[in-house]
C-alpha cells in the first residue's frame, strides 16, 4: 500500500532523520504487498521526561545544570541507539511542564517549593536549576538522527482534583466543562483558543518537526448528545492548527506537521467528533495516529478501512497503528503488558493492513519490560525486553524474524449509540459453537502454530476438554502452558500480571497445522467436547518455534 507519495511524505517529515529498518463492515482484505514498516514512534509522557532518564540518574535536587543536562543527552542517546525515528515529548497534561506564557506551569503556585509535589516537581527541581529538558531534548534528537514532536494531551484529567496540577481557567471557569470532572467542552472558543496558543507558542520556543495533539486523552470533548455539532469545531481547530504549522515552516525553513491522535475505529472517532478522513483529505493531519484510550491496546485497527475512507488523500498522510502498554481479552479481567512477543504480533498484523508505523504509548518506562525466569538449577535469569522491543516494532522484516503473539483484545472509546460488541468473555457448552475472528497478519512459513483459550475459574476447569478448529481445520490438544514456578503481580494491581498462564485459571493449548493459517483474519471456532459448562477469557495465536 506504501506508494512513492507516501515515501515522500515521510521524508519530509523526518528530514533530519535516518529510517532504520471489530466491526461488521471491517473486514476489507489486507494488501496485497504490506508495508515494511518505518520503525515506531515513542510518546515520551511528561512524566517519563523526568521520571524515565536512564539509571541510575533520579532528579532530586542534588545535581548540577550540567549534569542534568548530560542526562537527558543521555536518554535521548538511548532512543538512538534503539533505532527510534521519531521521539513525541509530551509537555502538558492540564497545566504546561515547560516554560510558557500562555500557560499555567506545574510551577506557578504559591511556594513550589512546599507545594509542586509528584512528578511535577521533578520538573520544578530541573526548572531551579535553569534546564529546559524539552529544548536540550529537541537539540539532542537532531544531532542523533531522531525526529523531535512535541506532543499536546487535548484533554487530560488526571489528578481533577488536585489544584495544584489543574489550570486557573478550569478552576475559575466551570462553565467550560463539559461535566463537573470530566474535562474541558470544546464548543467553546475560549477552550480552543486556550489550546491553540499552546500550539503557537511551542512552535516558536522549539525547533520541532511538528506537534501532536493527542484527542485521545482524553477522548469525550463535548456536553453528552453534542459531539455531532462538536465536529466542526475540532474541525476548525485542525484547520487553524495546520495554518499554525504553515507559519511555522515558513520561519523555520523545513516542514513543521500536525499529527493527531483519535480513537482507532473511525466510526467511533466520527462519533465522538473527531472526524480524521476530514482532517486527512482536507491536509490537516500529516500523521494520523489511531489508537485505544488505555487498556487494553486494541489489537483489531481497521488500517484498511481508513485507507479506503480516506481515499487517494491517504497517499498524503501517514496512518500510525497505536498501542500502549497494556493486553486485555475480557473488560475487568486480566492483563499483560506489552512484549516483544505480542509486538512482534502487533507490528506485524498491522503493517500488513498497511498502516506506516507503529505508535507506542506508555512504552518510555525500561522497568515495565523488565522479565525474570527460573533457570534449570534453580536460579533466577533476568533481561530487559525495552531496547529490543524498540528496534523491531514497526519493522516488518524484523519482527517476522522471532516468535510473535497474536492477541484478542477489544475496541475502546466507544461512540455514543454506535455498537460495540465484545467477543469475549464467552459461555463455552457441548451444545453450542463459540467463534473468534483474529487478525494475524502475513501467513507463517515456518514455525508452529498454536491456539491458547484462557478458561476462567469455574467448577471443574481443571477436567474441562475442548475442541478447536482453525479456519475449519481441527487442532490438536497439546499441554497447557505451565504455570511459572513463583507467580508475579503488581502488588497495586493484582490483575496485571507477568505471565501468559497467570491470565486465567487454565491456559489450554492447541497446534495447528501451518497450512491451515490465513493471511488476515483467521477464525477460531471452540466448543466444550467434555466436562461442565466453562467460560473463556482469553484468546490468543502464538506462531514460533
Amino acid at each position: 500500500m506504501k506508494t512513492e507519495n507516501r515515501l515522500r511524505l515521510s521524508a519530509l517529515l523526518a528530514v533530519a532523520i535516518t529510517v532504520v529498518s471489530g466491526t461488521a463492515q471491517l473486514a476489507a482484505a489486507p494488501p496485497a504487498s504490506p508495508n515494511s514498516g518505518l520503525g515506531p514512534i515513542v510518546n515520551l509522557a511528561a512524566d517519563g521526561v523526568v521520571g524515565c532518564l536512564v539509571p541510575p540518574f533520579h532528579i532530586d535536587g542534588t545535581h548540577s545544570t550540567e549534569e542534568i543536562t548530560e542526562a537527558y543527552r543521555n536518554m535521548i542517546d538511548y532512543y538512538a541507539e534503539a533505532q527510534v525515528p521519531y521521539l513525541f515529548l509530551n509537555v502538558c497534561y492540564m497545566r504546561a511542564a515547560c516554560p510558557s506564557e500562555v500557560w499555567d506551569t506545574y510551577w506557578d503556585v504559591d511556594d513550589p517549593d512546599a507545594n509542586v509535589t509528584g512528578w511535577p516537581r521533578q520538573h520544578w527541581l530541573v526548572h531551579k536549576k535553569g534546564v529546559d529538558p524539552f529544548a536540550v531534548c529537541v537539540t539532542r534528537c537532531r544531532e542523533r538522527g531522531v525526529s523531535p514532536w512535541m506532543s499536546m494531551r487535548m484533554n487530560d484529567t488526571h489528578y481533577i482534583d488536585d489544584a495544584t496540577k489543574t489550570s486557573k481557567l478550569w478552576q475559575q471557569h466551570p462553565e467550560l466543562r463539559r461535566a463537573e470532572r470530566s474535562g474541558y467542552d470544546f464548543s467553546h472558543k475560549q477552550v480552543r483558543d486556550h489550546y491553540l496558543a499552546l500550539v503557537a507558542e511551542l512552535m516558536d520556543r522549539y525547533d520541532c518537526d511538528g506537534i501532536e495533539l493527542d484527542w485521545v486523552r482524553f477522548p469525550s470533548h463535548f456536553k453528552s448528545g453534542q459531539e455531532q455539532q462538536g465536529r466542526e469545531y475540532l474541525n476548525d481547530f485542525m484547520r487553524r492548527a495546520h495554518q499554525l504549522a504553515e507559519q511555522a515552516t515558513a520561519k523555520r525553513g523545513h516542514p513543521v506537521k500536525i499529527a493527531a491522535r483519535i480513537p482507532a475505529v473511525p466510526e467511533f472517532a466520527q462519533g465522538l467528533g473527531m472526524d480524521g478522513v476530514a482532517w486527512a483529505r482536507e491536509g490537516w493531519a500529516d500523521i494520523l495516529i489511531l489508537a485505544s484510550v488505555w487498556r487494553p491496546s486494541d489489537t483489531d485497527i481497521p488500517i484498511e478501512r481508513w485507507c479506503e475512507l480516506i481515499g487517494p488523500a491517504v497517499d498524503k498522510v501517514l496512518l500510525a497503528a497505536g498501542t500502549d502498554l497494556w493486553l486485555q481479552g475480557t473488560p475487568g479481567g486480566r492483563l499483560m503488558s506489552d512484549d516483544l512477543e505480542t509486538q512482534r504480533g502487533f507490528t506485524t498484523a498491522m503493517l500488513d493492513r498497511g498502516a506506516d508505523l507503529v505508535y507506542l504509548f506508555n512504552h518510555f518506562s525500561a522497568a515495565d519490560f523488565g522479565r525474570t525466569r527460573k533457570a534449570p538449577g534453580g536460579s533466577t535469569v533476568a533481561w530487559n525486553e525495552h531496547e529490543d522491543l524498540l528496534k523491531i516494532s514497526g519493522r516488518l522484516q524484523a519482527a517476522l524474524k522471532g516468535p510473535r503473539r497474536h492477541v484478542l483484545t477489544f475496541h475502546d472509546p466507544p461512540a455514543p449509540n454506535l455498537p460495540n460488541p465484545k467477543q469475549l468473555p464467552t459461555n463455552l457448552t457441548q451444545d453450542k459453537l463459540a467463534q473468534f475472528r483474529l487478525y494475524t497478519g502475513p501467513k507463517p512459513t515456518s514455525g508452529r502454530v498454536i491456539v491458547r483459550v484462557g478458561l476462567d475459574n469455574l467448577p471443574q476447569v481443571a477436567n474441562a476438554k475442548l475442541a478447536v478448529r482453525l479456519n475449519g481445520t481441527e487442532c490438536k490438544p497439546i499441554e497447557d502452558v505451565a504455570k511459572p514456578d513463583a507467580h508475579k503481580f503488581y502488588s497495586h494491581d493484582p490483575h496485571r500480571v507477568f505471565h501468559v498462564a497467570d491470565l486465567a485459571q487454565r491456559m489450554v493449548q492447541f497446534e495447528a497445522p501451518r497450512g491451515a493459517m490465513r493471511q488476515g483474519y483467521n477464525q477460531v471456532d471452540t466448543r466444550l467436547a467434555a466436562g461442565s459448562d466453562q467460560k473463556a477469557v482469553w484468546l490468543e495465536i502464538y506462531i514460533g518455534p
